[in-house]
């Protein structure tokens, strides 16, 4: 199972990703939130560890987010904040398990064994009846959308999980260059230009519309209908 653990107390986030690690989860570790858009975007995770108290965007924003993006996704929050009116807003948005701190160890990983059973058993959420933007399949290097299924490369789904990722679906060149993992240059924009009209006719064999993935002269590009990872 993929995890990320997103805390911004360095000696927390090392003990817990090598932790997991240990016990044969594929886990990462990071410090805020804006540190997602920078992941080599290889697949996406099934669940996240999250602390509320983050710099920059919080958790629960967060977690609202990842959740509008992949509805499947586990999310376990791990914080101080132990009132009442704090665990409501936690399961409201998002939350499938709220952990006041501090946690035992033996507690957590019993928490993420259970998620772990509800994703193995296919309790996972899934796009039903007509579907309005893209579903994104990682694994099997294809996107979903209302007419059918397009095939893409490795570096098409690392350019969508990129924009996915991105709290306004909008990124700059040279971020969705780095998502290639390639260095800024003029032959990497002129590469970049290649691969997202490719990536745009794709989109729209998969069904969305003309304008689905809009160019931002000057600037980047946009996805402009929903996009969820399956």
């Amino acid at each position: 199972m993929r995890i990320a653990v997103i805390e911004d107390n360095d000696d927390l986030r090392e003990s817990l990703v090598e932790a997991l690690g240990a016990r044969g989860y594929a886990c990462v570790g990071l410090s805020c939130a804006e540190d997602l858009v920078d992941l080599p975007v290889a697949g996406a995770f099934e669940l996240v560890i999250l602390d509320l108290n983050l710099p920059g965007e919080d958790g629960l924003s967060l977690a609202a987010r990842l959740k509008r993006v992949q509805p499947a996704l586990r999310v376990i929050m791990m914080t101080t904040r132990s009132s009442i009116g704090d665990r409501v807003r936690g399961y409201e948005t998002g939350a499938d398990l709220y952990l006041p701190k501090p946690v035992a160890e033996d507690e957590l990983f019993a928490a993420v064994r259970a998620l772990e059973r509800q994703i193995r058993s296919g309790s996972l959420y899934g796009i039903d009846g007509e579907t309005r933007g893209l579903q994104l399949l990682p694994e099997s290097l294809a996107v979903r959308g209302p007419k059918g299924v397009a095939s893409l490369s490795s570096i098409e789904v690392a350019l969508l999980l990129a924009l996915a990722r991105s709290p306004t679906r909008r990124l700059e060149h040279w971020q969705l260059i780095e998502a290639m993992g390639l260095e800024v240059d003029d032959p990497a924009k002129a590469n970049l230009a290649v691969r997202m009209s490719r990536l745009r006719g794709k989109i729209a064999q998969a069904g969305c519309p003309e304008g689905a993935l809009k160019s931002l002269r000057a600037e980047g590009y946009q996805l402009c209908v929903p996009l969820e990872i399956g």
